[in-house]
């Protein structure tokens, strides 16, 4: 049901068009009727209607000067003007102001209902066009694609934007997500992505254990690592790919307990450290977070399967930074992961991984596509550089290229590209003397701010806290 406001200095006429037509069948609910523009405007500031009819000449107040401002209050209301028949000016006016149509008193109860059901119309086909745009920039957010003003649209409630995010996946028939749908808004819980069979939604703040509680009656439901900041909700939604690849082609990997029922291991553990120290890049902090992860497991005496899933989601985020030199040994890798009997046999298995990924110095082996687009990128990183670009070059297809080289890359371009700047950065950070200005500017950043964020982002430490901390000590570089 749309809300909708009757606005009229009139008492008799008010109550008339309350009357006058099927409101509730027509799909809205009065919920207010105003005897002035003043006590409209008062009810709109902490009340929301999608539909206004009003009075366009009213003491006090005319109506177009109250159209006028709640057009400035809220642009998306739609408003439609009763006039006499000497109105037409404010009509005009009206019309310029953005109202929808005006009827002439007396009403004709026919043409009201007319007008009524084209504005159900009208707002219908508005919530069809929000919905797509919401569901395209909720894809795009957990893609890793949305920019600071695109967020800031999606999610404009302050205390919102500030986490912390957890994506939930699941892929079901249409009832269970049906049923899934009225939970999430029971929950009050909007900023989900409903395709087909499937489901993505990126729930805002923290997770209650009444919420949990509901939540494990969905069996096939996958978690994310819950994160901080809205920048690396990505890396919540890469744990539902890995989760739901694992369920798909090694369910024997995946723990009974994965789940809320009895506790989720993302809420025991964080891959975001180690994650942040792959795109750093040394060794040695590589090599650290790794052995924080298996301390906390032996400290916590998880049983096997559970120590397998972590292992797996470990070997998974080093095949996203180093595909290709981990495809090379993937199969085998997880047949070990697999056949290892205790905790420290898996810890050894990393950590060889480690190992081998430090000396091994392996031609990658791509399509002539994905080498082509890394090869221009990391000779070109400092233009404005866009797959769109790319693909002209290539004489290819844009969306084409794109999945091929998130298919072999495991990121996307975009992605891409600030890793390959970022990498950059690190090196100047390093070997030279440049400011960080300088540095913004050099690898194809003009906005020194927006550097140090992505800087931040990717790496956990601001350029100055990577440039402090590393040029103390010897920096062990893999190489991608």
């Amino acid at each position: 049901m749309y809300r909708a406001m009757l606005v009229d200095d009139e008492y008799m006429i008010l109550e008339g068009l309350t009357q006058l037509i099927p409101w509730q069948e027509l799909g809205f609910t009065i919920v207010k009727t105003a005897r002035s523009a003043k006590e409209a405007l008062e009810y709109l500031v902490d009340h929301r209607v999608e539909f206004i009819l009003s009075d366009i000449t009213m003491p006090e107040m005319s109506g177009l000067e109250m159209i006028e401002q709640i057009k400035q209050l809220d642009p998306a209301i739609e408003i439609m003007c009763l006039s006499g028949y000497q109105e037409f000016d404010y009509v005009r006016e009206g019309m310029k102001l953005g109202i929808v149509d005006y009827l002439v008193k007396p009403v004709d109860r026919t043409e009201l209902y007319e007008q009524v059901a084209h504005i159900k119309r009208l707002l219908d086909q508005k919530v069809q066009k929000d919905q797509h745009e919401r569901a395209e920039a909720i894809h795009r957010w957990i893609q890793d694609e949305l920019n600071d003003a695109e967020f800031l649209r999606l999610v404009p409630d302050p205390k919102q934007q500030v986490g912390p995010f957890t994506v939930l996946g699941i892929e079901s028939d249409e009832a269970t997500l049906a049923r899934f749908v009225e939970t999430l808004v029971s929950c009050h819980q909007e900023y989900y992505r409903l395709q087909q069979n499937r489901l993505v939604c990126v729930w805002i703040g923290d997770i209650t254990q009444q919420e949990k509680q509901r939540l494990s009656q969905y069996e096939h439901l996958a978690i994310g690592e819950t994160v901080s900041d809205w920048e690396n909700v990505y890396e919540s939604y890469e744990k539902i790919i890995q989760k739901e690849q694992l369920a798909r082609f090694y369910p024997d990997l995946l723990p009974s307990r994965s789940g809320f029922t009895t506790g989720s291991i993302d809420e025991e553990f964080s891959f975001l450290a180690f994650n942040k120290s792959l795109m750093i890049g040394d060794y040695h902090t590589i090599q650290h977070e790794l052995e924080h992860i298996f301390d906390e497991v032996i400290q916590k005496q998880l049983p096997p399967e559970d120590t397998k899933f972590i292992a797996f989601l470990i070997f998974n985020d080093l095949l996203r930074q180093f595909p290709a030199q981990i495809m090379e040994f993937y199969d085998d890798m997880i047949q070990h992961i697999r056949m290892s009997d205790t905790v420290y046999q898996l810890r050894t298995l990393l950590e060889e991984t480690l190992i081998a990924l430090y000396h091994k110095k392996t031609k990658k082996v791509f399509s002539e596509v994905t080498q082509s687009i890394i090869s221009l990128t990391k000779a070109r990183y400092q233009e404005e550089l866009t797959l769109k670009l790319i693909a002209d070059e290539l004489h290819l297809n844009v969306v084409y290229i794109g999945q091929v080289f998130k298919k072999e890359m495991q990121v996307t371009f975009a992605q891409y590209l600030n890793q390959v700047r970022i990498k950059k950065a690190q090196e100047l950070l390093l070997n030279s003397n440049q400011n960080i200005n300088e540095i913004a500017d050099a690898i194809g950043y003009n906005n020194t701010t927006y550097f140090s964020k992505m800087f931040k982002k990717l790496t956990g430490l601001t350029p100055k806290e990577f440039r402090e901390h590393y040029q103390t000590i010897e920096y062990e570089f893999i190489e991608e």
